[in-house]
């Protein structure tokens, strides 16, 4: 979401019901949904533990994870996460770039094992600053490398999921080791590439099909499968009419069958393909190498 869009969707996320926001240093919206978040728990008195914030660290090397943490800290408005994830398993190049690049335009890393960041991460649970961490992005090599030193098992992995890519062995894998698993992109990446219709899972034929037979969109369809999937599922809008739309998915129930009509769709090709990590030794989607 461009900035000045956070706060309004918030604001109306938070008037529909939902309680769960999700943000990250990387999408730079930290201080929009703190104003927002302070601005709605004081005018509805509603307590800071009804609420579940998210946030994810891009910062690799141990002695910046706490100074990140405290940063998102303050620019949320809040004295603890609830959740914090490593948001991918590469390292950048320290420094004041996001997506830090060479003269050439290549990208620049750095050499952090993410066990190392992890350790640092656990810290921040002990400190008191963070209620639960875990995961994004990581395969299950990565994972088992984690799950292999922690004292503190990651309790969520959040990943792309959605009709088209359910990334069904992942999220298996996640919940054998106690994980539960969240899905970014549920309803895919329509904006990804306009001249790709594999991208458009909310123009699909099947799912429009299923949606008429409940008096529902597609959007809504495809949400719905994922939760009955027992996955999290984390959709972005911007819109109150799409955010409402996008939370009323709890009074119908797909069948075996559809759920299994589902199944069957699209290329289960990911979408989002983080290219500029390519050539990092952890670079987390194997099936693109």
């Amino acid at each position: 979401l461009a900035v000045e869009d956070v706060a309004p969707a918030v604001t109306a996320a938070l008037e529909v019901g939902y309680r769960h926001i999700d943000c990250a240093h990387l999408y730079l919206n930290e201080e929009a949904v703190g104003n927002a978040l302070k601005q709605w728990l004081d005018q509805t008195k509603t307590n800071r533990e009804d609420v579940f914030i998210t946030s994810k660290n891009t910062f690799h090397r141990p002695e910046f994870v706490g100074p990140a943490c405290r940063a998102s800290l303050e620019r949320l408005k809040l004295s603890y996460l609830d959740l914090y994830l490593i948001h991918w398993p590469v390292a950048y190049k320290p420094g004041d770039d996001l997506l830090p690049v060479d003269e050439k335009g290549n990208t620049l890393f750095d050499d952090v094992d993410i066990i190392t960041t992890w350790k640092a991460m656990e810290a921040l649970v002990t400190e008191g600053l963070v209620r639960h961490i875990g995961l994004s992005n990581f395969n299950e090599l990565q994972i088992q490398r984690i799950i292999d030193c922690a004292n503190i098992k990651p309790v969520l992995l959040q990943i792309e999921s959605n009709p088209y890519f359910p990334n069904q062995a992942l999220i298996d894998f996640a919940r054998a080791n106690g994980i539960v698993s969240a899905a970014y992109a549920p309803l895919g990446s329509p904006y990804r590439d306009a001249n790709d219709r594999s991208c458009r899972l909310i123009d699909d034929p099947v799912l429009a099909t299923i949606a008429k037979k409940y008096g529902k969109t597609p959007a809504q369809v495809a949400i719905r499968h994922g939760i009955q999937r027992g996955v999290s599922v984390v959709p972005k809008s911007r819109t109150p009419e799409r955010i409402r739309e996008n939370f009323e998915v709890f009074d119908f129930e797909l069948t075996e069958e559809e759920m299994g009509q589902i199944a069957t769709l699209g290329s289960h090709q990911r979408q989002v393909r983080a290219d500029p990590m390519r050539g990092n030794p952890e670079f987390p989607f194997l099936d693109l190498l």
